[in-house]
């Protein structure tokens, strides 16, 4: 792992595989760290230059003053994300995003869809409106259980013994008070209008027992289907976590992307 210092943040993130060559970048969703492409690390790093990201708050990224209103809006967020690429003298990259990492991929649609090459996520959905009580009582949640409590509990999203750990060792490891901040500024957010207005080739990898993010993921499917230069690929017996599940059909499915682009 590496750390780069960015103004009042300490941002951890892993690249492997050889400069020069196309980069893929792995963005996770809340709770979880880049841990979670260890996988993907090992598999393309013969190919491409493989870079994931520690989010704010997350790992070992960390702020580097006390606020009482530490900024986790998907915007700041998304902003870290440019800022490391810049870093590294990195233009363009392969974008893919679970859950959270997701939304901050539609970020980077909106305000920097230059340095993206092409746009894949899975676990995500473009528009979710959750309403005030829904927040409060999942706050509330968060609040009430230990840390090792919501690992146990997230655990339950992966289909596999080694999904299974792998989860509850993540969450297991994240803050209470990132959670916490986090959560209403993903719970309303509306992206249908940045698919619409977006040109690079897509991909929504969908996990077929991943039940609360494919309610609400149809407008996300439908605009991207009118938008075109769009893959949706299902993964059976998969849940939020499909390159956990499933690494080797989840590597596959972005190997052939990337050769038609």
């Amino acid at each position: 792992m590496s750390f780069i210092r960015l103004d009042d943040l300490n941002i951890e993130y892993s690249l492997s595989g050889s400069k020069g060559k196309e980069t893929i970048l792995f963005v996770h969703g809340l709770g979880a760290n880049l841990n979670q492409f260890e996988k993907q690390h090992e598999y393309f790093s013969n190919s491409f230059q493989v870079l994931s990201i520690n989010l704010r708050g997350h790992g070992k990224s960390h702020l580097t003053f006390q606020s009482d209103q530490p900024d986790f809006t998907l915007s700041a967020m998304s902003e870290d994300v440019i800022k490391v690429l810049d870093y590294l003298a990195i233009e363009q990259a392969h974008f893919v995003g679970n859950s959270m990492g997701g939304n901050v991929g539609y970020e980077l649609l909106k305000s920097h869809p230059l340095r993206l090459k092409t746009f894949t996520t899975f676990g995500t959905t473009a528009k979710l409106k959750k309403s005030k009580l829904t927040i409060a009582l999942m706050r509330t949640m968060y609040k009430l259980l230990s840390s090792r409590t919501i690992g146990n509990l997230s655990s339950s999203s992966g289909n596999t013994a080694y999904s299974k750990q792998l989860i509850k060792k993540m969450m297991s490891q994240t803050a209470k008070s990132t959670m916490l901040a986090i959560i209403p500024n993903i719970a309303n957010f509306n992206y249908l209008a940045v698919i619409r207005n977006s040109k690079i080739p897509a991909m929504i990898i969908k996990g077929g027992n991943d039940q609360e993010i494919n309610k609400v993921i149809g407008s996300t499917i439908q605009e991207f289907e009118k938008r075109g230069n769009f893959q949706l690929k299902n993964m059976t017996e998969i849940g939020h976590f499909a390159n956990l599940d499933n690494p080797e059909q989840f590597n596959h499915l972005l190997e052939d992307f990337y050769r038609g682009h």
